[in-house]
């Protein structure tokens, strides 16, 4: 039968002439005290490494999932895109040059004199700008013209003028139409403000830059 062996009573120094059973239970202790302390220090070092890698996978595989998202519709998004930029171009080129502005200006004078309307004037209109002065203009590439029409006749004549501005080549608008009854004649006169708008080149692009440049 095995004697118990007192630990304390050991004496390392002299662990070599204690018996078998005592070199044994020494070398045990110390083994597992190397087991343990290997564990606090690698293996729980480990497994704290091995959960970051756990945690850094997941949010590779969210992110990959949302790029594949993305990846899926680039397709459709660079479909819709150039849909825009060709309906853009497409409507500035309905837009008049500058050249064209009397061009344009004379159409409108055949709209009236076609259906029979007196143009009794028509002038360029002072638009004033309604934006505060704190807040910052945005770059314009569409300049606005507009001019102030005046013409008379009787209520179809002037429904099929504005029809007829409508359909005209260079997009033209009608606006602040105001109808007004002569009681005279039972004629109706016609003010409105009629826009057209024209890209701005390049160089109108550039000195409007370097004008507010200037006012900074």
């Amino acid at each position: 039968m095995a004697k118990n062996i007192d630990l304390k009573a050991i004496d390392l120094n002299s662990l070599y002439r204690q018996g078998q059973p005592v070199q044994l239970g020494v070398a045990g202790g110390i083994i597992v005290v190397i087991l343990v302390l290997a564990y606090f220090f690698v293996y729980s070092g480990l497994n704290e490494q091995l959960s970051q890698l756990q945690q850094q996978e997941e949010e590779l595989k969210q992110t990959y999932t949302e790029k594949s998202k993305q990846a899926a519709n680039l397709d459709a998004l660079k479909e819709e895109l150039n849909n825009i930029n060709g309906s853009f171009h497409l409507l500035l080129k309905q837009l008049p040059t500058q050249a064209e502005i009397p061009n344009l200006i004379q159409e409108l004078h055949e709209c009236a004199a076609k259906n029979g309307l007196n143009m009794d004037s028509i002038t360029p209109a002072n638009i004033q700008n309604t934006d505060s002065g704190n807040k910052t203009e945005e770059q314009q590439v569409i300049q606005t013209l507009s001019y102030n029409i005046t013409l008379t006749g009787n209520y179809n004549q002037i429904a099929q003028f504005i029809r007829d501005v409508g359909k005209l080549s260079r997009i033209v608008t009608l606006n602040s139409i105001v109808l007004k009854q002569n009681e005279k004649n039972n004629t109706l006169t016609l003010n409105a403000v009629a826009n057209t708008y024209k890209a701005l080149t390049d160089a109108e692009i550039k000195a409007q830059t370097d004008n507010k440049k200037d006012k900074k």
